[in-house]
């Protein structure tokens, strides 16, 4: 079973070339924009790795739809799972091209 980890604990600096640091508040900010839907797609593509370390019933809860995913949870799969993070991401971007369409059809009609 997962323990309930401080963010600090699951989160490692990404560093791309130049010193840009994502800061573990900005990290669990795009964690929670996902809505259950997204945090199902997730589990359902990752529930392998979520086996060895949720206990069975949870894991019946997950997959029957009756729980979702928690941040702690998400995070602690994109910190040990390259292709859940990307997965998660480009969720996140899809999600966040949306609402910039939204955005600018509203900004249209004034």
């Amino acid at each position: 079973m997962i323990t309930k980890m401080s963010v600090a604990q699951t989160l490692k600096p990404v560093n791309r070339g130049v010193d840009m640091k994502v800061s573990e508040k900005d990290l669990l900010f795009l964690v929670e924009a996902l809505d259950k839907k997204e945090r199902k797609l997730i589990f359902e593509k990752f529930s392998e790795d979520f086996k060895e370390v949720l206990t069975r019933a949870a894991m019946y809860k997950l997959t029957r739809g009756d729980t979702h995913l928690k941040n702690e949870r998400i995070l602690w799969l994109i910190e040990n799972n390259e292709e859940a993070k990307k997965f998660v991401l480009d969720l996140l971007k899809k999600k966040a091209q949306r609402m910039l369409e939204i955005i600018e059809k509203l900004e249209a009609e004034e």
